[in-house]
């Protein structure tokens, strides 16, 4: 009897399959997907796609068919096999934050994490769903005591975001959120240990910055600044044709004062009289509209301060389309004395086929979307 059912157990492993979904993730204007597939040398990327659907000002939840027809356009693409996918959850329509609590005798840890986040919730318990990416117990020598990081959605919101992701033929193994696929990815890419670093992804309106460890979530905030009021300042000054602003953050960003970078070896023409009346044009362009990104950085800092005892943070680590922003991570390194840096995971990993990402520069907003794509599904 026992052979029976040892030899039913390994039958029943052997018919497990195991996949790389589709990674998207879907933003305010733009759908990135990713897809791996593994190799002798490691993971490859073997499906990269970008499509653009636009988002008014209601959200991108009521982008409705464009978002669906967009999708759909994946779904078939051959790049792509199958149609399983990890996806994250716009951060529009999430709530994140840090809280500490205490279990009462009569209730477990959830229980008590749901009381806490109650408090903070813009909307009712009832109707919330909650994750939690971390949660520690605190070392003060008293029991039942914990801090959490919170992510919290409406129940309505996600169902509506399935019911649009299913409508356009694909089957959701996960909704991740982004801290967690930021994360997943910088594990991949670096070695995470005790000291704390930043993750920041700048997005196209809205960008999120955390503070992680090795084994928790410190801090998270998602906030609306992106690229897209800097690309918008600069068309505007210098009365140019849409598109033209990121060739001219690309090419000059935060180059005047910050100098050239000696670690990509950039030499700058310091006769040439032209560069500098284009690079000192969109510093004085640009720099004024970095202060909201920069005092978020200065309250994090502050946080991990406050919060964790001798506690320096280690390094800020940009993700997203903060690498359209030459020498962003200088001058943000000059404006808060922590090393930092622009971080291009496409730069990092193969590809399957040079094809697939002609333009390697042009990667970078695809870090959530890969860290999505790193999350191996299984079924039977």
């Amino acid at each position: 009897m026992g052979i029976s059912v040892l030899k039913g157990l390994k039958s029943y492993m052997l018919n497990l399959r195991h996949t790389y979904p589709i990674g998207l993730d879907i933003g305010d204007q733009n759908i990135y997907a990713v897809q791996l597939k593994k190799t002798r040398q490691g993971l490859a990327v073997s499906g990269l796609a970008r499509r653009e659907f636009g988002v008014g000002a209601e959200g991108t939840l009521e982008a409705g068919d464009a978002l669906i027809s967009e999708l759909e356009e994946i779904v078939r693409d051959k790049r792509f096999r199958g149609k399983r996918a990890v996806v994250n959850f716009p951060s529009e329509y999430i709530d994140t934050f840090p809280i500490r609590f205490e279990v009462g005798k009569e209730e477990s840890v959830e229980e008590a994490l749901i009381r806490e986040s109650e408090q903070h919730l813009s909307f009712p318990i009832e109707e919330a769903i909650i994750d939690y990416p971390s949660i520690v117990s605190l070392a003060s020598g008293e029991a039942n005591k914990y801090k959490a990081s919170i992510v919290a959605a409406h129940r309505d919101q996600i169902k509506q975001y399935l019911l649009m992701l299913r409508g356009a033929g694909l089957i959701v193994e996960a909704v991740d959120a982004g801290i967690s696929a930021l994360i997943r990815l910088h594990s991949h890419l670096y070695d995470l240990n005790s000291s704390p670093i930043a993750l920041c992804n700048i997005g196209y309106t809205q960008s999120s910055l955390s503070v992680v460890t090795r084994d928790s979530v410190l801090l998270q905030r998602s906030i609306p600044w992106g690229i897209q009021l800097l690309l918008r300042k600069v068309q505007e000054n210098l009365e140019l044709s849409k598109g033209k602003s990121k060739i001219l953050l690309k090419k000059y960003g935060l180059v005047y004062k910050e100098g050239a970078n000696p670690d990509n070896g950039e030499d700058l023409p310091d006769k040439d009289t032209s560069w500098d009346t284009m690079s000192r044009a969109i510093y004085q362009i640009v720099t004024p509209y970095l202060d909201e990104l920069i005092y978020e950085f200065h309250n994090i800092i502050a946080y991990v301060i406050s919060e964790e005892d001798d506690a320096v943070l280690e390094g800020i680590y940009i993700y997203g389309q903060g690498n359209f922003i030459r020498n962003l991570d200088r001058y943000l390194e000059r404006q808060v004395n922590i090393s930092t840096k622009l971080i291009n995971p496409m730069t990092k990993v193969a590809l399957a086929s040079e094809s697939i990402l002609p333009d390697v520069s042009e990667g970078a907003p695809f870090a959530l979307a890969l860290g999505l794509a790193m999350r191996k599904v299984t079924w039977l």
